[in-house]
């Protein structure tokens, strides 16, 4: 199904009782973005919701993906004529033979009917135009206490090349510094970032048009992992059957979607310095420090008719952008199967790994160190790239199930043996890596051993105490208030007592986490190891030996700059407005702020130290 403008989604979820409607003035710094965290956080309660009373003329959308199966439906992944149906049909182009069927032509046919259209004529999201551009007159949010201020965290950053005229769309985050002036925070190996150093070298204006709203389709494309030189809009066509309208920006050459809710138009000029964006709430569940981005000076807004501003708020996951997550490893399975590594069966990115940290894979295993080479294929698969660790697991296992997972763990791991190191490239927003953007990987084979030697049977599980919790029976996590450099003599004087030491993974990390509920602590330990400094094999005990992982986070270096940031938790004032104000939003039973569970990282800000 393809839409043509977020009030046209507004009005439909509205008729399927879907949508939660906010009549109550609502402030978009801070109050809106603890409401939809409150909403995203909580599985059973997950809705898109309409914020009607804002401050400003504009409703504000918030949570449109906060439901797996709104999201399924909004990106077209399923059904018969869904995008999983129609990706079966064209690789199976691959394996056709020379003469095409019937059949493959018509999915040969298919695609060619999914190249953007440019349409001569101005569209409706350009007919409403502000007689002076000002951002203060939309919606925009402030997501947490800490954040340098208000952002758009939805827009469709359009630029072009100035040499090939080639076109780019990401979604990169803007800070408002007034009314005619935000941030561009573009990494430098986006799109984006590439187009300006070719303007720069150029010595021009850099033209920059940005969308937002329209087809969520167009949206989610904007994040996808494209490969160099891929349109999005070809996978936004392929996902919605039908070819993307195109339509003229005023003040370029730069196309855009004729179903957008709003167009901002402007230019960075590459002399200008740069200018301090940040600190942004981010989705790795932490801060990213402020840093120097380029300027984009507004010279035009215009929007639809009844223009919808969508927006979104990241954090310490679960989060709405999860299930972005979990539709990218549908649309991009297929694919890697295919191309990659045709063995796997399944692949799992948990919420809590923040799409980069953790990845789950079940492949159907033939041969000893087959796991080792599906590691590897995924590790040079796109932006599987930064998975900063992958565990592989036989085919009986039911990776989304954790009890499933952890007897496999129990029964199949061996340290020594299965645990498989290497290195390269890390999601730029990583603060525990050694390096900038660059780190260590590790691999886990839990798959089921045959020529490689089976594995023992699981011992039995220790009893849980204030100094450690055990999941399953090998994976134990010790709370100590050591600092980072004594965390290996910690766990030799432990190991020293007679038979206190069992087989498996051993996690040390702070205490303040003791208190912490278990996805939360799988959260954090991921976001604080790069396994090439934190990982440690002791093969000199009376067992197989044992893998220790350093995950304490005082006494450790983050980089880029070295402060450790802080994690995204609301603060206690904007809490108690929520609550106090509940039954007035007229949106269904009370939930509990998430926040509430994460009072042990209110005090890790860099802002204080």
């Amino acid at each position: 199904m393809a839409f043509y403008s977020l009030s046209e989604i507004v009005d439909l979820l509205r008729k399927r009782g879907l949508l939660a409607e906010i009549q109550t003035d609502v402030n978009t710094e801070l109050e809106a973005s603890e409401i939809a965290d409150r909403f995203a956080s909580d599985e059973k309660s997950g809705r898109p919701l309409l914020f009607l009373q804002n401050g400003t003329a504009f409703p504000l959308l918030m949570n449109l993906f906060a439901n797996k199966k709104i999201t399924d439906e909004l990106l077209n992944l399923t059904g018969a004529e869904g995008y999983h149906s129609r990706m079966k049909g064209l690789l199976s182009l691959i394996d056709s033979k020379p003469r095409l069927s019937r059949k493959s032509i018509q999915t040969l046919n298919g695609i060619r009917k999914t190249a953007p259209r440019k349409l001569r004529r101005k569209g409706r999201c350009m007919k409403m135009v502000q007689e002076k551009p000002d951002l203060n007159l939309l919606p925009v949010i402030q997501c947490w206490p800490h954040d340098g201020g208000r952002f758009l965290t939805l827009p469709l950053v359009h630029t072009i090349d100035p040499d090939t005229g080639q076109q780019n769309t990401g979604m990169y985050r803007m800070q408002v510094f007034d009314g005619l002036t935000t941030g561009m925070h573009w990494h430098r190996h986006k799109g984006g970032a590439a187009h300006f150093e070719a303007w720069k070298k150029k010595g021009k204006r850099m033209p920059v048009t940005v969308t937002l709203g329209g087809d969520p389709v167009l949206t989610y494309a904007a994040t996808a992992p494209l490969p160099e030189g891929i349109s999005e809009y070809m996978l936004a066509g392929f996902m919605k059957m039908e070819r993307v309208r195109l339509i003229k920006s005023n003040n370029s050459n730069i196309w855009i979607p004729e179903c957008s809710d709003f167009v901002i138009e402007g230019y960075i000029d590459p002399s200008e310095p740069l200018r301090t964006e940040g600190p942004f709430g981010d989705h790795t569940g932490f801060y990213s420090l402020p840093d120097a981005y380029p300027v984009l000076h507004i010279t035009r807004i215009s929007h639809s008719k009844n223009a919808v501003y969508p927006a979104t708020l990241v954090g310490v996951p679960p989060k709405e952008d999860q299930y972005l997550g979990h539709a990218t490893s549908q649309i991009f399975f297929p694919l890697i199967q295919k191309l990659f590594a045709p063995e796997i069966l399944d692949m799992y990115l948990p919420a809590a790994g923040g799409f980069h940290n953790l990845a789950l894979v079940k492949i159907r295993k033939k041969y000893p160190g087959q796991a080792v080479k599906v590691m590897h294929a995924l590790w040079g698969a796109g932006q599987m790239m930064f998975t900063k660790c992958i565990m592989v697991f036989s085919e009986e296992v039911d990776i989304r199930n954790p009890q499933s997972v952890l007897d496999a763990i129990d029964s199949h791991f061996r340290p020594v043996q299965d645990l498989h190191m290497s290195a390269g490239p890390y999601d730029v927003l990583d603060h525990a890596a050694q390096s900038f953007s660059h780190g260590g990987k590790a691999g886990f084979d839990c798959t089921l051993k045959t020529e490689e030697g089976k594995s023992d049977t699981a011992v039995e599980s220790s009893e849980n105490n204030g100094s450690m919790r055990v999941f399953g029976n090998s994976i134990h996590v010790i709370f100590s208030d050591h600092a980072v450099a004594e965390s290996g003599n910690l766990f030799l004087n432990l190991s020293s007592g007679a038979g206190s030491v069992k087989k498996g993974i051993y996690i040390i990390t702070d205490t303040r986490m003791k208190e912490a509920p278990d996805d939360i602590l799988l959260w954090y330990v991921l976001a604080a190891i790069d396994p090439a400094r934190d990982f440690s094999l002791i093969r000199s005990l009376p067992t197989e030996g044992v893998l220790v992982i350093n995950a304490c986070v005082y006494g450790k270096r983050a980089v880029p700059g070295g402060r450790w940031p802080a994690a995204t938790v609301m603060s206690d004032d904007i809490v108690n407005l929520v609550n106090e104000k509940w039954e007035s939003y007229g949106i269904g039973d009370f939930i509990e702020s998430p926040s509430k569970r994460l009072s042990v990282l209110e005090s890790d800000s860099y802002l204080n130290r």
